[in-house]
């Protein structure tokens, strides 16, 4: 039972995430891409890709770091 509330609450946490700093996530962490493939792919600069790793982890964490 816990497991499954953990669980929701990440899913919860990753949709609440813009949607940029959720698809460079996404990118990053379950596809395996390193900062230069998700900046060429997603047309945008290396220092981009790092700040959007950057917030949406820390969005993350401040949203369900507390609670696992």
């Amino acid at each position: 039972m816990q497991v499954n509330s953990c669980r929701s609450a990440v899913l919860d946490a990753v949709e609440a995430l813009p949607a940029l700093e959720r698809e460079t996530l996404a990118l990053v962490f379950y596809r395996g891409m390193s900062c230069d493939e998700v900046a060429a792919t997603m047309k945008t600069t290396v220092d981009v890709v790092r700040d959007r790793l950057h917030e949406g982890s820390r969005t993350l964490l401040a949203g369900v770091g507390g609670g696992l």
